[in-house]
Parts: C-alpha cells; structure tokens; sequence
C-alpha cells in the first residue's frame, strides 16, 4: 500500500535435462510418475515445448525513481460519488454461482455511508500460507473493509485472518484484535486508521504470522506490526510492532521523514526465526523523496521482540552507478540451510537522476548467509513495468483504472529447495514512436535457481492476455504461478483468476481458468481523474494475489473477486479460492 504523498518470444520455461545451477531441476522419478498419471487422468492439456524470452525493444515506462515519488493511494471517500456496486442494490445473481470456487468471507458488512451505501463492505489484496505439518489447515487473508471507523466517519481496512482446517472447503473469519483504531487498539497503535499489505507465514509448531503496514489517516504515522497465532490461525494475540514512525507512545502525531510500506514475511522453517521485510520511503525536510530502501528486521523469539533494522538494498552513499536505493515490493523466502533470500524491484542507473539511456527496473534477488545483517544483491532480469497513467498517479492496464505494479514474487520448494520468482511486466506492450503506451499486453515471467545466485533465462510464464498480479507456488518439483488475465474478455475490461503449472519436465501447462465467470473489477473503490477530472470507477483491487501448495499436491489460489456470492449477496470486492490438485 503506497500512502504519499517491448517485444519478446512467447513461451516458457526451457526444460531441464541435467542438474544445472539455476535450472529447473528434475524431481524424483516417483514422484514425477504419479504426478504425470494424475494429470492424465484430470485431462491436463500439455503445451509444446516453450521457449526462453528475449526482449528486442527498449524500455518506454518510467523508472521507480519516477513513479514512487508521484503514486497515490485511492482518493477519499465522497459521498458526490456512486460506486458501481450501488447499481446492483437488491440484485444478487448477477452472477452465475461461483462453484466450484469458494467465498472465503463470512459475516460480511453492508456499507452505511459514502461513495458505497449500501454496498456490501470490500476484501481486497489476498495472501496465504499452509501449514507445513497439516495440509488442510490454511490461513489466508486481506484488506478486510467491514469495520466502520468512527475516526473517519466511514468503513476502512482493519486486520483479518480467515482459517480453514478442511483444505479451503470453509473458513472462520477472525478479526485481528487491537491492530487499528476502530479495533480497539491502544497506545502508539491507537493512532493508526487503517490496516494493510496483508502477509501471512507459518513457522513450525501450527505459529502463524501475521504482518500489515498500519498508518494514520490523519496524519504522517505509519508502522508495520505482527500478530501471532499459535493455534493455527484460530486465535490471535495482541500485534507485536515491528517499526513506527510519525507517533509516539501514547498515540500523540509527531514530525516524520518516514512512511513504512510493502512489507512481507517469512520464516526459518527449522529455528523459527522470523525475518520482516518492508520499503522504508524517505524524505528530506521539504517532503522530497529522497530514496526507499529495503530493510529488514529479525525475531528470535516468534515476535515478541525484534532486531534492529538492517538495509538490504544498496545505500546512496557514494554511488557510482548501478543498483540504487529507488526499491519496492521486497519479498523474503528462508531455505533449509537458512540463508535468506529477497526478491525485490529495484532501479539500475548511471547516475542518481535516473535519466540515462541505459538507465532500466530490474528484478533483484538479495541474498543473507548471516540471518540478514549483510546482503548481496544480484540482478535476475530487467523488468519493464507498466505504462504511468496520470489520471490515476499510478500504472495500469489499458482501459482499467486500478493501480498496479511489476514487483515479483518468491517461493522457494520446500522438498528440492530450488527458488523461483515471478512478476508481470508491459514488455509485450505496443508503443507509439514516442514510447507512449498503445495497448497493454501484461505478460507473466519466472525464473529458477538450484543455488539462489545462478538464476535460469527470464522466460514467460503464461500464453498471454494482458495479465497481472501473478503469484508462484512450488511443492516437490511442480510449480504453479496464478494470475489475474483478460484473455476471456480480451476486447473488454473484465477479469478472470487462471494459473499454468511448470512440470518436472520444464514444460508449460497450457493455461487453466480458475474463475468461472468473468467480471467487472469497477464494482468498487470510485474516484475523480486528476488530469480528465472524470469519475473513475474501480480504482484499486489491491496490489497482489497469492497461492501456495500442500504436500497433499493441493494448489490453493486466493484472489479478490468481484462477483461476491451470488444468491447471497450483490457484486463487490471479495476473496474467493479453490482448492486444486496438481499432481
């Protein structure tokens, strides 16, 4: 959550036919035969052999550098304003029934004021996590808007976990308790309006770990915090804060130079340690941004106490050209032997100005072998975002008013321990002579690593149709990469949920539809160009989506739906899974 403020190849992964550095490695033959008898028998397509990507084309959009200083987050409620989901007051199959997908929301909230009266309340920006010891218990999560805060006068996000132990057939829903203003929280904490950037890990023992960005409405105040279960996501205990700025103790705004944004989480699955990343925007006295460097802090005791902060991304201090402090989107994974990996994009320049010809947004991979006090930082493939839409003060698809981003995402296989990471970027984007963007064609990449340091070619993940938000997910030598696509409303706006899988042969799956129906993400969130001065509908459907995979073989994809629950209640934002098997 930001508060401020190319032509290539189709085709896939090259597959593997040795144990090399940085491929896609083989898993053993057992496992391999059963996973191949069980897609024939659920009649998975197999697709030709893909091939690597290679861009022939320059970069057209703005750099980090560029973009950071300038996005906004959705625009303050009005209540001049409708929503869309307004116009479907009373009307609730709209929609086909959404089986065999799964409305993971429970005791949802009808809106009683704004852009949104009587609207039923948003879930947006989903994660997950499995229990590494039982398969069917899962914790997932969002920005959870059902609470009205009395502070604001309106709805606004506050922390929420929904937990399932049937495999994702149902789910508790369970509010976090005194991580925001409007639940109850108190001290430094009782200052901020508003949860976000939803992350969730296990680590061993049924501990979950729960970490969202809180900041103030009201004023500079922003923090990251953690909440803890160690029932499997049944119970939650009292947010642990990991940073805060802009308050102090008793709630009382003080001057800032910080905001605290992206943060994400994992955990050593053998010692437990936890390790919390997140983008640290700074500014000079003026309010100037100045650099967004990635941090991270450590516990050593599941949460109750925390490291100090140690940088990740490279210091501005002397620079010289290469990998600066223009960072977003970090995203950390532990193997077994407890090196810490972090995936990230990052802005590669000459210069700090950023204006060279040569001047990219690449995907880095950062790597820790002392539990994260020193790093390297290595780049895994240049990254070519998206189009900057000034209506909007973010990127975005053609046609589509809500925000999004090309940073990656990391999984690492807990069996092979190979890493793979994922982000969408407009490579594939026609452009005018002029570099202005024409027609967005948002593809979904990967890359693998046996080692962390030597990465597999950049190649792309999916067939196409303007995708984002991509998610990856690895269990046992099979990996899966999730997506919002356009590809069933290709002249359209509506979005679809799909995944591949990438066997281990290294091929492409052909791609799967998740959702059953497309639809409308303009249902909620409305706003007023800044450029057109025109109303926007659907200007924010969160800034990710998430997947992961059980030893079961089960994949269970978690996205923000804008179908609701037909026959229950209207369209609106929602979080909606599945639970798939892969094997």
């Amino acid at each position: 959550m930001i508060r401020t403020r190319a032509r290539c190849a189709w085709g896939g992964l090259v597959a593997a036919t040795a144990l090399v550095a940085g491929g896609f490695v083989a898993a053993p033959a057992a496992m391999a035969a059963t996973a191949t008898a069980n897609a024939k028998a659920a009649g998975a397509a197999a697709a030709a052999t893909p091939r690597t990507v290679i861009a022939d084309t320059a970069s057209h959009n703005p750099l980090l550098s560029y973009v950071l200083p300038r996005e906004q987050d959705p625009q303050p409620d009005s209540t001049a304003l409708s929503a869309l989901c307004q116009s479907y007051a009373g009307d609730t199959h709209v929609y086909n029934s959404i089986a065999p997908n799964v409305d993971a929301i429970n005791g949802d909230t009808v809106v009683n004021v704004g852009s949104q009266t009587g609207c039923y309340s948003a879930q947006n920006e989903t994660t997950v996590a499995v229990n590494p010891q039982n398969p069917r218990n899962l914790v997932a999560g969002s920005n959870d808007y059902r609470v009205f805060n009395s502070r604001e006068g309106r709805n606004d996000s506050s922390g929420w976990a929904y937990t399932s132990f049937d495999g994702g057939r149902t789910w508790k829903n369970v509010e976090l308790p005194g991580l925001t203003y409007q639940t109850g929280a108190t001290g430094a904490l009782s200052d901020m309006d508003s949860a976000g950037d939803p992350v969730l890990a296990f680590g061993p023992h049924n501990t979950v770990y729960y970490t969202n960005i809180v900041f103030s409405r009201l004023n500079a105040g922003s923090g990251i915090a953690v909440s803890v279960s160690h029932d499997g996501g049944l119970t939650w205990g009292a947010p642990s804060v990991v940073q805060l700025d802009g308050v102090l103790p008793d709630g009382t705004a003080t001057p800032t130079n910080y905001f605290n944004d992206k943060n994400w989480i994992s955990v050593d699955p053998r010692t437990g340690k936890v390790y919390v990343t997140w983008t640290r925007f700074t500014y000079d006295s003026a309010g100037n941004y100045v650099e967004s460097p990635i941090v991270v802090k450590t516990s050593d005791n599941q949460g109750r106490s925390w490291s100090d902060a140690y940088r990740i991304s490279p210091t501005t201090t002397n620079f010289s050209g290469g990998l600066t402090a223009f960072a977003q989107g970090s995203n950390p994974q532990v193997t077994a032997d407890g090196t810490v990996y972090v995936a990230y994009e990052g802005t590669v320049c000459a210069t700090l100005a950023c204006n060279g010809a040569s001047d990219h947004d690449a995907t880095v991979i950062a790597y820790s072998r002392d539990h994260g006090k020193t790093w390297t930082n290595e780049q895994v493939g240049q990254n070519y975002d998206f189009p900057y839409n000034p209506d909007v003060a973010n990127d975005t698809l053609t046609g589509e008013n809500f925000r999004i981003n090309s940073y990656p995402q990391l999984t690492v296989d807990p069996l092979t321990q190979h890493l793979y990471v994922t982000w969408a970027d407009d490579r594939n984007g026609q452009y005018d002579s002029t570099g202005a963007s024409v027609k967005t064609d948002g593809t979904a990449f990967i890359a693998g690593s046996a080692d962390g340091r030597n990465w597999s070619p950049v190649a792309a993940a999916e067939p196409g149709g303007d995708v984002v938000f991509p998610a990856v997910a690895a269990f046992g030598g099979k990996v899966a990469v999730t997506y919002y696509t356009r590809s069933y409303d290709p002249s359209g706006i509506d979005l679809d949920y799909a995944y591949t899988t990438i066997g281990w042969n290294g091929r492409t799956s052909s791609q799967h539809r998740i959702t059953t129906q497309s639809a409308n993400p303009q249902v909620q969130f409305v706003g007023t160009g800044l450029v057109s001065g025109t109303v926007l509908q659907g200007e924010f459907i969160g800034d990710y989506s998430a997947a992961v995979i059980g030893w079961d073989g089960m994949l269970h994809p978690v996205w923000t739906d804008f179908r609701g629950h037909p026959g229950v209640d209207t369209p609106h934002q929602t979080v909606d899974t599945q639970a798939i098997p892969i094997w």
